[in-house]
């Protein structure tokens, strides 16, 4: 929406939730790796406005032009409805900055554009499971595009008691002295083949880079707070399979500070503890996805995903020491194994059905797993033919069933919220959700 210089953007989903059981659910995910991945009817509020600028636009795509994006994203941080006659009942609702960017595109020669800001660096998104995979390095930073190749430097900070990755105590007295950014330098380029097919392969690489921590010419590393590195190499196979058809195949390999892969980390988010030199060498996630679409003429739209997450930290048991299930763990391991169908019984009436099969293990810990069944009744007001036709307005009803460890170990938010009482969760939902 919005006049010839100016677009307004906006996705959001609100919704409340109900527990047979009596607890409050609302946003509690029953999935075990916490997120969407395994299905996301149990998604917790948020708002996404989203403002662009055209400070000059071009008469064809092939001008030259510049353009300002402003992404906030909003949310609750205490439980409770996204509104009520206050603002979540006068409790706090964040606000915060996804997108403030400038970008100068067709800059010099046609195809060509650079960037400046925080922006969504980020291609691979399966919607079934709200997850964003292979690339997702969205952060604050600059870049360069042209044609198929995607260059760009990002920095990321972390937040709270990340030592020793980000945040060092230097003198041992539980406080953080020093902070570290950490850079990283990603790339991508994307190889089409097919003709009509529109094929194509997508080849990525980080590297990760965080400078010692020191406080003054003269001061000696601590260490716990030496410099460390980290890089990634991944690639996607997307094969255009005709009539509506698709499949994405990704594989990603990283390592060092750049290990982020348990239950779909980005890369970023070092995982497990260092080793006994300080840094995390040794340590790497593997993260590989399998995402396809099948469209059943105007019947039905299929969806599946399949997830594979293992990642090995830096620590490693001292000797003659045996892991515990307590950790600190040496290793993790998730999957998930998801399906969608969204069937077009009347133009303005599209029931949903998903099912999903989840898996997790943390070190030594049992396999937590999880089945999981939705059946969602939606009405779709603009009649169109879609998975993705919005705005939605559902009715959700979703069965867990959790197997022993699961349970014990408490690996959802739901078992948390519920107490871990049940192998069986139930949740009783209704939802809008719209984007334009």
């Amino acid at each position: 929406m919005g006049s010839e210089n100016f677009e307004w953007h906006w996705y959001s989903r609100l919704g409340m939730a109900w527990s047979v059981y009596g607890q409050n659910i609302q946003g509690a995910s029953m999935n075990l790796l916490g997120f969407g991945i395994g299905g996301r009817y149990e998604e917790d509020d948020y708002s996404e406005p989203s403002f662009v600028a055209h400070v000059v636009k071009g008469a064809t795509p092939d001008d030259f032009f510049v353009k300002s994006e402003m992404t906030f994203a909003i949310w609750k941080q205490y439980g409770g409805p996204f509104m009520q006659p206050a603002s979540n009942g006068g409790q706090t609702i964040t606000v915060q900055f996804n997108q403030a960017y400038i970008e100068a595109g067709n800059f010099l020669t046609p195809g060509l554009s650079v960037w400046g800001g925080a922006r969504f660096f980020r291609e691979q998104y399966a919607p079934i499971g709200d997850y964003f995979y292979l690339d997702d390095l969205s952060g604050q930073g600059g870049g360069i595009k042209y044609e198929n190749l995607n260059l760009a430097i990002l920095g990321y900070r972390g937040f709270g008691a990340t030592t020793p990755a980000y945040n060092i105590d230097l003198n041992g007295d539980g406080g953080i002295d020093v902070e570290r950014f950490r850079t990283i330098f990603a790339g991508n380029y994307k190889f089409e083949f097919g003709g009509e097919a529109k094929h194509h392969v997508k080849v990525h690489a980080e590297a990760h880079v965080l400078q010692a921590a020191k406080q003054g010419s003269g001061i000696p590393t601590p260490d716990n707070g030496k410099a460390d590195f980290g890089g990634v190499i991944g690639a996607k196979l997307h094969l255009g399979l005709g009539q509506g058809n698709w499949s994405d195949t990704s594989v990603r390999f990283g390592t060092g500070i750049a290990n982020g892969a348990a239950g779909g980390a980005k890369t970023y988010q070092t995982w497990g503890a260092a080793n006994d030199e300080g840094t995390f060498a040794g340590s790497f996630g593997i993260e590989a996805v399998e995402h396809v679409g099948f469209r059943i003429g105007d019947a039905a739209a299929l969806e599946g995903l399949a997830t594979f997450h293992y990642t090995k930290a830096a620590y490693e048991a001292p000797a003659g020491v045996t892991p515990t299930a307590a950790g600190p763990h040496e290793k993790q391991m998730d999957f998930s194994l998801q399906a969608n169908a969204t069937i077009f019984a009347h133009k303005n009436f599209h029931p949903v059905v998903e099912a999903s099969f989840q898996g997790r293990k943390d070190g030594v810990a049992d396999l937590g797993t999880a089945v999981k069944v939705s059946v969602v009744p939606t009405l779709v007001p603009t009649g169109e033919l879609s998975a993705g036709a919005r705005p939605h307005f559902k009715l959700i009803y979703t069965a867990a069933f959790y197997n022993d460890a699961a349970r014990e170990q408490a690996l959802s938010a739901y078992l948390q919220r519920t107490g871990a009482g049940s192998n069986v969760g139930h949740y009783i939902g209704a939802r809008t959700d719209w984007y334009f």
